[in-house]
């Protein structure tokens, strides 16, 4: 599928579906930041809300072979256009990121070395953003890292609550809308 296709796909999905957090897919500069930050030595990463796959595609290309990716998505729309990423290290899970969130440790994975999160956390209650936060830093393994990126740093506040080792943020504003993206390491 070419680029303007998938990207009027993406639109038409958003407009659709209130809870997409974004009105398109994020641009090649917030891939490049996100990307930059995994460890060539993480092999099992989480993905909440991968939207179309864009960042997918990317962890996919870095990720060792012998890495695992589970991509948690609720839009069917976007689950079917994962779907079309064949990749035997990438599994999909059709659902809710904050309530698998509870459930991580039951993924299979031997750890949890990264957590990326593009879902709109300005559209959760504040019980529910706390509920996930606080279940990525738990499963997360030692000096693992949870990447959100979001428009509104909002959840910033909420990160420093949980995660009190390191935490920083990234603007990037080559982004329709321009991205807040935050790292903060367990």
């Amino acid at each position: 599928m070419n680029k303007i296709k998938a990207n009027f796909n993406f639109i038409k999905t958003a407009i659709k579906d209130f809870k997409v957090g974004a009105l398109t897919p994020s641009s090649k500069y917030v891939v490049k930041k996100i990307i930059k930050e995994i460890k060539p030595e993480y092999k099992y990463i989480v993905e909440y809300g991968p939207g179309d796959g864009i960042i997918t595609k990317e962890i996919l290309k870095i990720l060792p072979q012998d890495g695992r990716l589970i991509a948690i998505e609720l839009n069917l729309n976007f689950i079917n256009e994962l779907k079309k990423i064949k990749d035997k290290r990438l599994k999909i899970i059709c659902g809710d990121a904050v309530k698998i969130s509870k459930n991580l440790d039951k993924l299979n994975l031997p750890r949890i070395d990264a957590i990326i999160s593009g879902i709109p956390c300005s559209m959760l209650n504040p019980k529910e953003k706390k509920e996930l936060i606080k279940n990525t830093y738990d499963i997360l393994a030692e000096s693992g890292l949870f990447i959100i990126y979001q428009n509104i740093p909002l959840i910033f506040s909420e990160l420093n609550k949980v995660f009190k080792k390191s935490i920083s943020w990234h603007f990037e504003p080559r982004n329709f809308v321009p991205y807040f993206i935050m790292v903060a390491e367990k």
